[in-house]
């Protein structure tokens, strides 16, 4: 399980840095690093790049899928780890922000720096706001789902996966979605796996079967599409159309990937302590300044000096560097000022439930 957490985060990194290289970036003056591959071509590293790009749904589903087996079991959640989530989430982006501004002598805009101040508000990890935002509720869904007998539980995973997942791959923006609305699906998936398919989720051969054949379709896809948009107009800039969370293939692969790893067993430390760090590195790799600012530099100091006849290597080269960056940092913020940062968030905590919930009497006396 620790090792999928850790496969996860990587796989993050791999379509982050290749999102860095494929997105313009108004924030900056130089964009001639940055390659277009919307467009339909035969050009291998091209497609394999197209490929990547789509690794940050298969991660943010692994980890999703992680935490969401374990919340299914939860019969309320710990207030004060979310807040200190929040807190953290924070306190990483001050620092951040402090130290480039202090390494660029400024040259940061406003708005970015605005944007650090207020990292959650802002989204500016969108997986962690939405993980805020759907921990607190997910007890509710528990009790509504063990309130579901086995047809009930069955009619509304169906029918949610159908708008939320199937049409949704197709058209994004069907049936008022968001990615919370989704977790909630593959939630109610999950919970129905959970209850009455232990059965298949505990087989390691039919869950490498179902894997592997979600793969095929998956990659298969992007292949079709590419063939499709070589010979028909309306679908050549359309390369990255799958790329959604919604993508079913790659939900249902990442739900075979977590039962194989958690029928898996093993015990590492160095493993363990990576995958702690798991968290830390998402939250740092993907800050604001970092892919605003150094990720860009990065690409644009490969273009200039190397050029791009060897991509895809450079591409791990990249990856590499960012991915160790993010352990390093993360270690180094875990034995520095964790602890602290910690121990000022449980006390903000205490003292805000105190305030809230005397503010609370007081409607409740007089209302």
């Amino acid at each position: 399980m620790e090792l999928l957490k850790i496969f996860a985060i990587f796989v993050i990194v791999i379509s982050h840095v290749v999102q860095t290289l494929t997105s313009e970036n108004l924030d900056i003056s130089y964009q001639g690093y940055v390659l277009d591959i919307t467009k339909a071509t035969t050009n291998f590293q091209y497609i394999v790049l197209l490929i990547f790009r789509y690794f940050g749904v298969w991660g943010n589903s692994l980890f999703f899928i992680c935490s969401a087996w374990f919340l299914l079991k939860a019969t309320a959640y710990k207030k004060k780890k979310w807040f200190f989530m929040l807190v953290e989430i924070w306190t990483v982006s001050i620092i951040i922000l402090i130290v480039t501004y202090a390494i660029l002598h400024g040259g940061i805009s406003a708005k970015i720096i605005i944007k650090s101040i207020f990292p959650t508000l802002f989204c500016n990890n969108w997986y962690m706001t939405c993980y805020l935002l759907f921990y607190p509720i997910s007890p509710i869904l528990n009790r509504v789902i063990d309130g579901m007998s086995k047809r009930q539980l069955l009619r509304s995973a169906s029918a949610l996966a159908l708008l939320y997942i199937f049409l949704d791959s197709i058209e994004g923006d069907w049936f008022f979605s968001s990615t919370l609305i989704l977790w909630v699906t593959i939630y109610f998936v999950m919970a129905y796996m959970q209850k009455y398919l232990m059965f298949f989720a505990d087989s390691i051969k039919d869950n490498v079967v179902f894997a592997l054949a979600n793969a095929v379709c998956f990659v298969g896809l992007i292949l079709l599409t590419e063939v499709g948009g070589l010979h028909i107009a309306f679908l050549s800039e359309k390369m990255m159309h799958w790329g959604n969370n919604c993508n079913p293939f790659i939900i249902f692969m990442s739900i075979a990937m977590f039962n194989i790893a958690r029928n898996v067993h093993f015990k590492n430390r160095f493993i363990n302590y990576i995958s702690s760090l798991s968290l830390l590195i998402y939250v740092i790799h993907e800050n604001l300044i970092i892919r605003t600012y150094f990720r860009p530099a990065m690409w644009n100091y490969v273009y200039t000096n190397y050029g791009y006849n060897n991509l895809i290597g450079w591409v791990f080269i990249l990856v590499i560097i960012t991915f160790l960056f993010g352990i390093i940092a993360a270690a180094l913020y875990s034995v520095t000022i964790q602890k602290f940062v910690k121990k000022i968030s449980n006390h903000l905590y205490e003292s805000l439930k105190k305030k809230y919930l005397s503010m609370e009497n007081r409607i409740l006396e007089k209302y």
